[in-house]
């Protein structure tokens, strides 16, 4: 546990040293891998102990006696080729003279945070909106490096596709495709939670924190907007990639075809002449089989640049 304010980071042991606002600016109190016991020695809900401890949470705002409880999601993407999402939950309790964050593990975005409450010291007017709109422009600003990563995922995996699809690449696609899936699911559900927190239903906020929230919400939509159309665009990947295949498909056959035609046609001389009968003048005929022969190579020669001639043959087609 650590007490953060805008000049240092006090870690603490023991509850009984946090005492928020005590010099009149508001603190932050972070909590790393709450235990229930530390909850509820803060006086949290029980549901809001149940949501913090199991997880799983969409992501949500909602109002308690005295308090806001939010839930957001930090994201990171896993190197390599299948863009893997890791999501780390954020419970933010924010009240009048405290705001407490609990997460499970490190995370870096909340030293991003606290140095940006440190650069606005500065500020005519600090309190809990201040810091509040801090930690949430914070995560939400950790997404657009994610959607720049995923856009380039995407544009590699449609140039790889057009070049030649492999099935690990389509298991690729699928993945991403997941994730975005995924992102979208924890992310859109924000756009609703800081709608409510302009509306001004919960919390009272100033004109100019008020801006401040605006500013984060507009920072979803075009969020959400990336996301949906990196999903678009994977969608026409896998379009293109159906298409690329059946035309493919129809050039093999075409060849096939050809190739059967050319063989009927030889088929056919070779059947008139093996029909057996007992009147046929050219069984006799000492030059019978070399004519055969080559009327077979001829015909075959003629069909081929018929073919050609058509552009049924082009090598571009092969």
């Amino acid at each position: 546990m650590r007490i953060l304010t805008q000049t240092a980071q006090i870690p603490i042991t023991d509850l009984q040293q946090w005492q928020p606002m005590v010099d009149g600016a508001p603190h932050w109190l972070d909590i790393a891998d709450p235990q229930r016991d530390v909850l509820t020695t803060l006086g949290l809900h029980s549901l809001v102990i149940e949501d913090i401890m199991h997880g799983g949470q969409r992501t949500k705002v909602e109002h308690y006696d005295g308090y806001l409880f939010f839930v957001f999601y930090a994201f990171a993407i896993e190197s390599g080729v299948t863009l893997r999402m890791i999501t780390t939950p954020l419970y933010v309790c924010v009240s009048a003279n405290a705001i407490f964050s609990f997460h499970h593990g490190a995370l870096d975005l909340i030293d991003v945070a606290w140095r940006r409450w440190q650069s606005a010291r500065q500020a005519t007017v600090l309190h809990q909106g201040t810091l509040l709109h801090g930690v949430l422009d914070t995560v939400v600003d950790s997404y657009f490096p994610l959607i720049d990563e995923i856009g380039d995922g995407v544009e590699e995996l449609e140039s790889r596709i057009l070049a030649g699809a492999s099935p690990a690449q389509l298991r690729n696609v699928l993945q991403l495709k997941r994730t975005l899936i995924e992102f979208r699911r924890h992310v859109a559900p924000t756009r609703e939670a800081l709608n409510a927190l302009l509306r001004g239903d919960l919390l009272a906020l100033d004109s100019a924190t008020n801006m401040q929230i605006q500013d984060v919400y507009d920072h979803v939509l075009r969020i959400i907007d990336g996301i949906d159309l990196h999903r678009d665009l994977l969608a026409a990947v896998l379009d293109v990639h159906l298409s690329v295949q059946s035309n493919r498909l129809n050039q093999v056959m075409k060849v096939l075809t050809i190739a059967s035609i050319i063989l009927m046609a030889n088929s056919l001389i070779a059947g008139i002449y093996g029909m057996n009968f007992a009147v046929m003048p050219e069984l006799g005929w000492r030059w019978g089989y070399p004519v055969a022969i080559g009327g077979m190579v001829l015909l075959s020669g003629l069909l081929f640049w018929f073919f050609r001639r058509r552009g049924w043959l082009r090598a571009d087609d092969m």
